[in-house]
């Protein structure tokens, strides 16, 4: 049996990685002597960035509690939480000591990073060159904001450090990330100063020492080279699907959904671009996972390629920059040919289209699940392709996972697979309503000293056991905490326990109380809370916005699920 932990959507958060360790059913942490020595004598003590096995200035590193234990990190590493080194470095360093046993996916977070070098250069000789021409980015078309390619007065910044801001805030949604950066590097410097462990906290009361924009921009910059940094290290691991026997990891969905034909055929839309005849698509899931990665695997080596042509040349090339046209096969730009994926990593075409990518595809819908994926379709594919449960993460959806039933078809007495969306980056901000007369009142805590949207509290570990012999899965459970601090460990999926689960708990709208308003809304049944007499969680979503309620055991035993025909005019929560 392989017991996989399937963590996710981190977003440099030191605190809940952290937490989530502690949590952890297969990891742990050990404690180990923290090292600021470099392997090459010539570097300061102090690491931006740069990859370097030996230098790790943290007293404690992760490590499995099981032999058969197993890690699948979901992407999106860095932006939000002030520790992206952090982060990265543990994961990386567990991935070196079992290589095997950690397996990374990219996220959009991830393959964004490739623009740093395309569009600022790379620190070892970026002060005897300009920085590359910028006619802004594709997306910003017609916002009349800065970076918009159609408005002569929204430029660009010349100026190197400006332009790093501009990128982390107009166009990464990374808005605070630049100063979570000084903070982190600041707290890291302190600490060598005194030779004392590193602090991985996001704000804690540790020295910081003052650092400037020109070293905040050169960290960014050497942690996103394409040869030497913390980020290709990471991208060099990382896939964009990974398959263990009955059990499949993106980052976001698989980019498709039932036609009237049921024609199913999986997208590849960078050999679609360049190609006259019919759609270039592989129709065996196998297939298509060994394209797709090794398309991945092939733009990874070209952004290196590219890196290294810049170290050598004496100018930057100054024909644009990939964002401003965007789009698959841009052979605008010489010996840029890593551009095919940073448009895969993207949630529109140049067009405005939808991008069919499993880094961008999401199961939800306007904060609840897709009302195709009710249909039989998704059940005959599951079936067909051997799949019992698909996890991934990219879309928020509260404070724990987000599991989504899908029963067999004709109601067989064949077990249901679950789709489990594991996004949980939003949880602090998860709204809390109640029944009326209930006892169970639940309050929203807020996102306290946290710079992200997790909050000090919400943690859930998704754990999948399979067995590679019989190809089959044994277990799925969910574990943690909720946003209000309540302990929650659910059944098996599996068993007949969580029949009920993953399903919508009614086809009209339930009401509840939140303080003098009500709330109404088609409520999701999520899980049991074994501590509260089995009351279950149900939540309902509109957005990024999420409303969790505790239900009675008779109530949630009423589950039903949505019939494909359902409109989805229910699903939100409107204030009465």
């Amino acid at each position: 049996q392989i017991s996989i932990t399937f963590l996710t959507d981190v977003e440099g958060d030191g605190s809940y990685f952290d937490r989530y360790i502690e949590n952890s059913k297969i990891l742990a942490f050990q404690y180990r002597k923290p090292c600021f020595e470099h392997s090459s004598s010539i570097q300061t003590r102090w690491n931006l960035g740069q990859w370097d096995e030996r230098y790790f200035p943290y007293d404690r590193e992760v490590v499995f509690l099981e032999e058969d234990g197993m890690l699948v990190y979901g992407g999106d590493v860095w932006d939000k939480g002030g520790a992206d080194l952090y982060v990265i470095r543990q994961l990386l360093s567990l991935q070196r000591r079992y290589p095997d046993r950690v397996h990374l996916l990219m996220g959009n977070r991830d393959i964004n990073k490739l623009r740093i070098v395309e569009e600022l250069g790379v620190w070892s000789n970026c002060q005897k060159k300009p920085l590359p021409l910028h006619d802004g980015v594709y997306w910003l078309r017609g916002t009349n904001a800065i970076g918009d390619p159609g408005q002569t007065n929204a430029k660009v910044s010349g100026v190197r450090t400006e332009r790093l801001k501009w990128m982390l805030e107009k166009t990464m949604g990374s808005v605070d990330a630049f100063e979570l950066r000084r903070r982190e590097l600041g707290r890291e410097c302190a600490a060598i100063a005194k030779s004392v462990c590193a602090s991985p906290a996001r704000s804690s009361d540790v020295t910081v020492a003052p650092v400037t924009d020109d070293e905040v921009t050169e960290s960014y910059m050497l942690s996103c080279d394409p040869n030497d940094g913390v980020m290709n290290q990471y991208l060099i691991r990382a896939k964009l699907i990974i398959k263990f026997g009955p059990a499949l990891f993106m980052h976001g969905a698989l980019p498709f959904q039932p036609n009237d034909d049921n024609d199913m055929k999986f997208p590849t839309p960078w050999l679609n671009a360049t190609s006259e005849k019919e759609p270039n698509c592989n129709t065996a899931l196998e297939d298509w996972i060994q394209t797709i990665n090794h398309f991945a695997a092939d733009q990874v080596t070209a952004w290196q390629e590219y890196g290294l042509r810049v170290k050598q040349t004496d100018d930057m090339q100054q024909n644009g920059v990939w964002a401003t046209k965007g789009g698959y096969s841009n052979n605008a730009l010489e010996g840029k040919s890593f551009g095919n994926l940073l448009q895969y990593g993207m949630n529109t075409l140049p067009d405005k289209t939808k991008n069919p990518s499993v880094v961008y595809s999401s199961w939800m819908r306007d904060g609840m699940p897709r009302d195709d994926i009710a249909h039989p379709f998704w059940s005959e594919f599951l079936t067909l392709h051997g799949l019992q449960v698909i996890a991934s993460g990219h879309q928020p959806v509260g404070d724990m996972p987000w599991p989504i039933q899908i029963c067999p078809k004709d109601d067989s007495q064949a077990k249901s697979s679950w789709i489990l969306p594991c996004d949980t980056s939003f949880s602090a901000d998860t709204n809390w309503v109640h029944e009326d007369g209930s006892s169970n009142v639940s309050a929203k805590i807020g996102r306290g000293s946290g710079h992200s949207g997790r909050g000090d509290v919400a943690v859930c570990e998704t754990l999948i056991k399979i067995c590679p012999a019989s190809n089959t899965t044994n277990a799925v459970t969910l574990h943690g905490y909720l946003s209000d601090g309540t302990r929650y460990e659910s059944h098996n999926l599996f068993d007949r326990e969580a029949v009920a689960l993953g399903k919508p708990i009614d086809t009209k709208p339930l009401q509840f109380s939140q303080g003098n308003e009500k709330k109404e809304g088609v409520f999701w049944s999520k899980v049991n809370i074994l501590a509260t007499k089995n009351y279950h969680l149900a939540s309902s979503g509109k957005g990024f916005n999420v409303w969790n309620a505790f239900l009675t055991p008779q109530r949630s035993t009423n589950a039903i699920f949505v019939g494909v025909n359902k409109k989805a005019k229910h699903m939100q929560v409107e204030n009465k």
